[in-house]
């Protein structure tokens, strides 16, 4: 795959993610604000955007999405737990939450 491709896919990705995280914060600023983990300044912000803005925001050759999965160790022993109980999702929330 070239890069320009690539960077065009993260781009594409990128106004994807603004456009939910702001459909997220506009639906429920709290609840988004608690699974984003982001702070009330940065989801007023977003939830005022308009969508030239968010475009320009997504053209940057960057990832804006940043992977929050908690500490790695405990996530490998939620996910190769042999004995699960049917509680992995929960645990999932749990550690999620946490992370």
């Amino acid at each position: 795959m070239s890069q320009n491709k690539t960077i065009s896919e993260l781009q594409e990705l990128n106004l994807s993610y603004l456009l939910l995280v702001q459909k997220l914060i506009l639906e429920d600023r709290d609840i988004a604000i608690f699974r984003l983990k982001i702070d009330e300044e940065l989801a007023e912000l977003i939830a005022g955007m308009s969508i030239r803005e968010l475009t320009i925001l997504a053209r940057q050759s960057h990832s804006l999405l940043q992977p929050n999965l908690g500490d790695v160790s405990q996530l490998k022993v939620i996910l190769t737990n042999k004995r699960d109980t049917g509680m992995q999702a929960t645990h999932l929330a749990m550690h999620l939450a946490t992370a």
